[in-house]
């Protein structure tokens, strides 16, 4: 007694592992002689950056750096900042060692609380989190046909997007600007931000080259009397090359991408006043390549002559309907009247954390952008302001209720203008992008064989006459009966395989 089966693969990607670490950072500030002296804080962040993570067996690594940003006010309502690295190496444990994996890493800033010990020295407690994710390209084997011993099976055709490759890439890129000659020098750094912007992704035998820009806002206190801010924005253009041997001509690909590091020094010029700024990213990209596929998996089988154990697993079928590749603008008045400001000093934005949700007709991606200002109030005395925008874009689809939709959202060009009414007009361009797929969820056979200790199946030629009550499909009165759908079908004249009426059936049973 022997079966005989045929099978095939299909690539599914597999988060293998995907959790935060906590790390605490505990540090004092003692600000250097040339620093004024505190007379208050007005603002305490971390910006975090993962310098190098690894996957060692069983095990994730990523070491870092947090750099802690000072912003406070002398006791002439001046604003000064200072820096102070806070360097870190975090761990995660696996479940098991992955071979053809990858790790991303990123770090987010928990929560971070400031306290001034004396007018020189100031204590931070906070914490950050890493999250460690760990994913590859899984193949499963399905059963697509199957051969004697009276195996019946039940097919279904699909349409796929089978996942063929999943490859990543850590690069740097690095500029320096120049802040222009009318303007003074950079004294101290109050914010840094980079979006990545992919314009184009162009597969070229086995590689996928990524061209996109990095968008860079960075405010900084102006090296003068008046302790002006100013704002350095500017593009920086990257081409990548990311290898992944699997990929062919006919591939889809998604990128996403990943800031893992940004960082913007100061530099002097030929006179030796510091009027360059050297910025520098570490950016994660990671491709995800689709081929199109139209497979049949096996959804039932039984057998007419013997005892079979047939396993089914649970699996998500991907197909990628489009892709979102949008530029939106955000624009709202923030109340801040509570503050009476009579000037907006600065402020910085970061990235939302975006939703996407799916309606009958469309999908609707929103969010919120947080914005940190620092004002000026009607006393001349600088305060910190934190406020949320929300955005929202929309875009039709058909059945979009069955649609998934993972965007990336950053920020571009912004600005913050004040209102007489003590309110800041906020407005910035944000980038949208991410896929539109749709999952078919299907049990489909991965296993089939005779059952051990079990023999033939009793055969009794006989018919039997089986009064169909509409709506059954042909499958389930054969299965039934221990008969075949072809038996059925010949036996009584069935064109389709789904009865929608009442009839009476000749069933021929085995």
């Amino acid at each position: 007694m022997s079966i005989e089966l045929t099978s095939r693969s299909i690539g599914f990607e597999e988060i293998y592992f995907d959790n935060y670490v906590e790390q605490s950072v505990e540090s004092d500030i003692n600000l250097p002689d040339y620093c004024p002296d505190i007379m208050r804080i007005i603002r305490c962040t971390l910006s975090n950056s993962v310098t190098n993570s690894k996957l060692i067996g069983d095990r994730a690594t990523a070491d870092g750096n947090s750099k802690i940003r000072l912003v406070y006010a002398d006791e002439k309502n001046n604003v000064f900042c200072y820096d102070q690295d806070y360097p870190f190496s975090k761990y995660a444990e696996l479940n098991s060692a992955f071979d053809n994996a990858f790790l991303s890493c990123s770090v987010k800033t928990e929560y971070v609380n400031c306290r001034a010990v004396n007018k020189r020295r100031v204590d931070i407690r906070g914490a950050i989190s890493l999250r460690f994710r760990v994913v590859g390209n899984k193949s499963v084997n399905l059963i697509s046909d199957a051969c004697g011993e009276g195996v019946q099976l039940k097919r279904k055709g699909i349409d796929i997007d089978d996942i063929v490759a999943v490859a990543t890439k850590n690069f740097e890129v690095s500029q320096v600007e120049n802040v222009g000659d009318t303007n003074a020098g950079i004294g101290k750094i109050i914010d840094a931000f980079v979006s990545p912007i992919l314009n184009e992704s162009k597969i070229i035998k086995g590689k996928v080259l990524i061209k996109g820009e990095l968008a860079v806002r960075v405010v900084y206190c102006a090296d003068s009397s008046d302790n002006e801010t100013c704002t350095l924005c500017c593009n920086i253009p990257f081409n990548e090359i990311i290898e992944a041997a699997a990929i062919t001509d006919d591939c889809k690909v998604d990128v996403r991408m990943l800031v893992t590091r940004i960082s913007a020094e100061p530099k002097t010029d030929n006179d030796g006043e510091y009027r360059y700024m050297n910025i520098n990213a570490e950016i994660n990209a990671q491709v995800t390549a689709y081929k199109k596929q139209s497979i049949r998996v096996v959804t039932d089988a039984y057998s007419t002559e013997t005892e079979i154990e047939a396993k089914y697993t649970p699996l998500e079928f991907m197909k990628l309907e489009s892709t979102v590749k949008e530029n939106i603008i955000c624009k709202q008045s923030l109340d801040i009247s509570s503050l009476k400001p009579k000037k907006v000093y600065a402020f910085s934005v970061s990235a939302p954390e975006s939703r996407c949700v799916a309606e009958k007709d469309r999908i609707i991606i929103k969010g919120k952008v947080p914005v940190n200002l620092i004002v000026i109030d009607s006393d001349g005395v600088p305060v910190l302001c934190e406020r949320e925008a929300d955005f929202e874009f929309s875009k039709p689809f058909d059945e979009a209720e069955t649609l998934i939709c993972n965007p990336q959202v950053y920020p571009g060009g912004c600005s913050v203008t004040l209102s007489g009414d003590g309110k800041a007009d906020f407005k910035a361009e944000l980038f949208i992008n991410g896929t539109v797929s749709k999952n078919v969820k299907e049990n489909v056979l991965t296993s089939l064989e005779i059952e051990e200790g079990k023999g033939k199946k009793d055969k009794k030629p006989s018919v039997v006459i089986y009064f169909c009550s509409g709506g059954e499909s042909v499958w389930e009165i054969a299965r039934r009966y221990n008969t075949t759908v072809e038996e059925i079908m010949q036996e009584n004249d069935l064109s389709a395989d789904f009865l929608e009426n009442k009839r009476m059936l000749l069933i021929p049973v085995k």
